[in-house]
């Protein structure tokens, strides 16, 4: 069985290429092929229509300290497993759900500014973000947030590329503050 399941596989491979043109002529099983015979070879393989991408809204956390920015590591399971990342939470918020999200990592918010928005794309998700600076008060934050400066971020910590754009903003542009 596994031998017929190697040859099935390496006609496939060379013979019946999924993604060029079958090679019909070289084919050892052309006489009892059901698709040469019905000259409908074109035809095959019938692809499954590719699923939308699923998007989701996050809004993204730059939560200073000080001179030293927020991260944590993310779950580890499920997307972007065991690295790090700045705060986030799902959907788009607004100025008073910013404020509590801040508080329910354990932070007193001081002040936010936008810092603009940005999107990602995964193979099955597609992440739209905006982000905020937070100037948190000092304190202690919970447990799974770490406090780290801008430089040491780029240097020590594997933030994904889903999140350039946020850490391009540490140390570029000021833009307007709102007192929270």
């Amino acid at each position: 069985a596994a031998r017929l399941t190697e040859a099935l596989m390496l006609l496939g491979e060379r013979i019946c290429t999924p993604n060029g043109e079958a090679h019909c002529d070289v084919c050892p099983l052309r006489e009892s092929c059901m698709a040469y015979g019905g000259q409908i070879v074109s035809l095959f393989p019938v692809r499954a229509p590719k699923k939308a991408r699923r998007v989701e809204q996050r809004t993204v956390l730059l939560l200073r300290m000080g001179d030293r920015y927020a991260v944590r590591r993310r779950e580890a399971t499920g997307l972007l497993a065991g690295m790090f990342e700045y705060p986030s939470v799902d959907g788009h918020l607004a100025e008073e759900e910013l404020r509590e999200a801040v508080c329910a990592l354990g932070l007193s918010p001081l002040s936010a500014r936008p810092i603009g928005e940005a999107k990602h794309i995964f193979s099955h998700v597609e992440w739209h973000m905006t982000g905020y600076e937070v100037t948190v008060a000092e304190g202690k934050a919970r447990g799974d947030l770490c406090f780290a400066t801008a430089k040491d971020i780029k240097r020590t910590y594997a933030i994904p590329t889903a999140f350039r754009f946020y850490t391009r903003q540490l140390t570029d542009g000021i833009e307007a503050t709102v007192q929270l």
